[in-house]
């Protein structure tokens, strides 16, 4: 009676083993997800490789016009494109599967590798295994697989699957090539942005003396020489950076925002806190158009064109508008050529008066206008006589 026991209880343990076992899936991933696709065609398919030590699980995606491919095209093609990723094999038979990008140094760490088409064990070498449109493939290590059937060798990988970032390079310009110095000073940094809708990328050079320079003040001088640039200053950092020569019209692009990169690498702080020094290179980029090389880093490889020099001419205008000084901290002071009554506003970038007031004026004459109560960023002047009308861009610290 005891053995009849003790033989049902362990058929019963081997029952829920393996029911446990064979409710494994192999992990996979939408290829909606997926963030790097290598080739073109009409065709899809995701390519999947799980590692041991640690256990991680990245995919690519491959397109194609073909009927068909075999699993050694599309891993050809990836390593091909994509310098981090590299295989082994020799007589069909696949050795290693190498991942590297500066951070993650991933190779086997288990015996052999085995990989599955759809979930299920391939029968053949990837070298005759011809994969469809909607296919995927996954690689895995067999130390971090679970062996589903000992007999055909059938594995799965359960690992979460992340969807490997595609590799860009950041589009930037030789200083040489730079058109508009802003500034003076021995030492040089280029300023640039890439905008979307059209894409397009302008650069600005800039310079100074002393060890550093903070970022906003940068664009503040730079807002205050050319009155083709602007930018909306939020909350919580820059809002908005605009270009208006007349042809171009740029801003930020519906549901976009900005962000910017030192010499290519995200930087980590406000720009009203990031200091520059002498040959860095400053790029801020609508994310629109920009590709995430990881989390919140994004690049930007639309080519840089230099903008050319800005000449402040304003055909309509019958009076000349001297502001000064410019940028402002407290006050700055407006002279006035037109003799009688003027009309003096300052507007914000969205448009939206701030203050205004109306002197009766004599011609040279310097009027006051209080900044104190100014949020800093950039805004407009506008003097308005009986005969005239004149605009200056202002900038406030």
């Amino acid at each position: 009676m005891r053995k009849i026991f003790t033989l049902t209880f362990l058929m019963g343990i081997f029952g829920l083993f393996t029911t446990n076992v064979f409710a494994q899936e192999d992990a996979s991933i939408d290829p909606a997800n997926i963030r790097y696709w290598i080739g073109e065609g009409e065709n899809e398919v995701v390519f999947i490789v799980n590692w041991n030590e640690p256990d991680t699980a990245l995919a690519w995606g491959y397109r194609f016009n073909e009927e068909h491919v075999t699993v050694e095209n599309v891993m050809d093609a990836i390593a091909e494109a994509d310098y981090r990723f590299d295989y082994d094999a020799a007589s069909g038979w696949l050795s290693d599967i190498k991942f590297n990008d500066g951070v993650l140094d991933l190779k086997l760490a288990g015996s052999y590798w085995m990989f599955n088409v759809n979930g299920a064990t391939a029968p053949d070498l990837y070298t005759n295994i011809n994969v469809a449109d909607g296919d995927w493939i996954k690689w895995g290590d067999e130390s971090c697989g679970i062996l589903i059937d000992p007999v055909n060798y059938y594995y799965v990988w359960t690992k979460e699957v992340a969807a490997v970032y595609p590799l860009a390079e950041e589009a930037t310009i030789d200083f040489s090539e730079i058109q508009y110095w802003i500034g003076e000073g021995a030492n040089e940094v280029v300023f640039a942005v890439n905008w979307a809708e059209p894409n397009k990328c302008l650069a600005w050079g800039y310079r100074f003396d002393g060890e550093s320079k903070i970022l906003k003040e940068i664009m503040d001088d730079i807002a205050a020489a050319d009155g083709r640039f602007s930018y909306v200053q939020g909350a919580w950092g820059v809002d908005d950076i605009k270009y208006n020569d007349g042809e171009l019209n740029l801003g930020v692009s519906e549901y976009s925002y900005f962000m910017y990169n030192i010499n290519g690498m995200m930087a980590w702080y406000g720009y009203d806190q990031q200091e520059i020094v002498a040959g860095d290179f400053i790029k801020w980029g609508d994310v629109a158009c920009g590709t995430e090389i990881a989390e919140w880093t994004y690049v930007w490889e639309q080519p840089v064109e230099p903008v050319s020099v800005y000449t402040n001419v304003n055909e309509n205008a019958n009076t000349t508008l001297s502001v000064y000084p410019n940028p402002a901290v407290s006050e700055t002071f407006v002279t006035i050529e037109n003799a009688g009554m003027n009309e003096i506003s300052v507007f914000d970038m969205q448009g939206r008066k701030v203050s205004t007031m109306n002197v009766e004026a004599v011609a040279g004459e310097q009027m006051r206008i209080s900044t104190a109560e100014l949020n800093a960023g950039v805004y407009f002047i506008n003097v308005k006589s009986e005969n005239a009308v004149s605009t200056a861009k202002l900038v406030v610290k």
